[in-house]
């Protein structure tokens, strides 16, 4: 389960009996490879095994990490485009099906199978949840709260959704300026 979660995070079309055989079989090429180019010592050889076995999490990481990157640096356009939506009238199911088709993946691909979800009958509560699932973000987490808070509760969703997008981004402006300085 826990694979399964990881490679669903990096968007790896793979089931997790797949990655497995996918790790024996670099642990044995990559094994046998380093066995032979070191005079067929053994030893090298399982330790070219280990690091076989262990290069497909390093891909998974990397690929998770890209991926949440991405996803981030599009979340203040996502909030801009369902404030928008809303302030025209849409409905909070219109107006995440708007930005699964106007943005750049993986921000539209992860709100399409949040659409999708909701149009197989899933509560949008859960499939918010399976979304911050797929994509651990704290940012997101807050926008998720917010939509459940006000479904609950009531209130101006395009007003908190706008609140929150000018949050993130002068918090991503004060991140940078930071950076800035460190690095002087």
């Amino acid at each position: 389960e826990r694979l399964a979660k990881q490679l669903a995070q990096a968007d790896l079309k793979l089931k997790g009996g797949e990655f497995v055989a996918l790790m024996v079989i670099l642990a044995v090429v990559v094994g046998f490879v380093v066995w032979y180019l070191t005079q067929r010592n053994i030893l090298f050889g399982i330790i070219g095994a280990g690091v076989g076995a262990f290069l497909p999490f390093v891909y998974v990481r990397s690929q998770q990490g890209k991926r949440l990157i991405r996803f981030n640096e599009q979340l203040p356009d996502m909030l801009n485009l369902m404030v928008n939506g809303l302030r025209a009238g849409y409905s909070t199911l219109q107006a995440m099906e708007a930005v699964s088709k106007e943005l750049p993946p993986p921000i539209c691909d992860e709100f399409r199978r949040v659409v999708q979800e909701m149009q197989l009958g899933i509560p949008m509560e859960r499939a918010l949840d399976n979304l911050l699932r797929r994509i651990p973000s704290d940012d997101l987490d807050l926008c998720i709260t917010a939509v459940n808070v006000q479904r609950e509760v009531g209130g101006n969703l395009a007003e908190i959704l706008d609140t929150i997008s000018y949050t993130i981004r002068e918090r991503v402006r004060i991140k940078g300026e930071i950076r800035t300085l460190t690095s002087q």
